[in-house]
Formats: C-alpha cells, structure tokens, sequence
C-alpha cells in the first residue's frame, strides 16, 4: 500500500500561492472570464482555506461572508493529483470550524456536480439551480477528524 504525505491545511491568506490558485480557477467552469486582478481582489476580501502537501498548495476554498449572517462558499479545488483524499472537506471544514465564523448560521453554494462531496457536510439542495445550503440542524456539525 502506498503512503500518502500528510497534507496541511490552513486559513493563513498570505501563505495562497495566488499563481498557482489562478491557474486553475481562471480555467475553471464557474469563473473563465474571472481576470487575475478580480481573483486576487476575491482572496483579499474572503476568508480562504488552502492545502498544502510536499511544500505546494494542493487545494483551495474560499467564502464570502459578513461573518455573522451568511457565508458563500466559492472557487473551492483540488489538485487532480490530491483527489480522493478528502481535502475538498477538509478545506471546505476548516472554512466551517474558523473561529470568525462561529456565528454563521446561513451557508450557501452553488455547484454542478460535487453534491455528494458538499451533502457530507450537511448540505441540501435548495432548488433546480444546484443552489446548495448547509441543513440548519448541521450547523454545529462535528469536526471531521
């Protein structure tokens, strides 16, 4: 069997390696007409959470929020090297578990195709639109660890 490096995850925004980040958000179906400045303004302005293994970044996730009502989970990815490891949870709980967040009772986000990653969380569909929020009952939902 073959061992897997452990990976690191971390809220740090200056630790974001925004060249690397870009280079697959600026190809990525929900955002190929997002330039480089409007990224780099996103990062600054949300609380992010990235992946690190062997010394890069494997992985990212990023949410909108006012840190008090509503957080919109946006640009999250894994490295298609790191998948299956279940980082795109981890990033997506760590965002979850920031101390900053603890009053956030309203999480929203909107995908295509990983509902079955995002339902572990406790999300639900909220419409036809693939419209995503978090069940108000998991809220407080246990650290996965």
């Amino acid at each position: 069997m073959e061992m897997q490096n452990p990976v690191e995850i971390t809220c740090e925004r200056d630790r974001v390696d925004i060249d690397y980040c870009y280079g697959f958000i600026g190809a990525a179906y929900w955002a190929m007409n997002r330039s480089r400045g409007e990224f780099e303004n996103a990062v600054a302005k949300s609380l992010c959470a990235s992946a690190f293994c062997d010394g890069r970044q494997v992985g990212f996730a990023r949410a909108v929020t006012d840190n008090i009502a509503v957080a919109y989970v946006a640009d999250v990815f894994v490295d298609e090297n790191y998948r299956r490891r279940g980082i795109a949870l981890q990033l997506v709980s760590a965002l979850h578990d920031h101390p900053e967040m603890n009053r956030v009772r309203r999480w929203l986000l909107a995908t295509r195709d990983m509902q079955p990653i995002y339902r572990k969380l406790g999300y639900v569909e909220l419409d036809d639109m693939m419209m995503m929020r978090i069940a108000e009952d998991a809220v407080n939902h246990p650290p996965l660890r």
